[in-house]
């Protein structure tokens, strides 16, 4: 279900980066699986269909993440990924 005020911000590109630590979990049931993206500093959960190419998955492993989200926060629309101590890019949805 779509709103109209989520409907705006995407058809404007109205978007937020969202910045901080997270940890990325892999869920699948049946044919489909997706990534959750946490985000402890701002208790923001974002959830992406394709699962990033990285080594370790899990609450126990933290990433820097920059994720692409429309103003109100509904709708997702990318992410990188950077090692947590170096910033360095280790994975991006573009």
């Amino acid at each position: 279900m779509i709103t109209l005020p989520s409907l705006k911000y995407m058809l404007l590109k109205e978007y937020d980066v969202v910045k901080g630590n997270c940890t990325i979990e892999v869920s699948s049931s049946g044919r489909s699986a997706d990534a959750t993206f946490r985000m402890p500093d701002t208790d923001d959960v974002f959830s992406f269909n394709d699962i990033p190419e990285l080594d370790a998955y899990g609450k126990a492993i933290p990433y820097y993440c920059e994720v692409t989200v429309s103003e109100d926060h509904m709708f997702e629309v990318d992410y990188k990924i950077f090692d947590v101590e170096t910033r360095e890019l280790l994975q991006s949805s573009e």
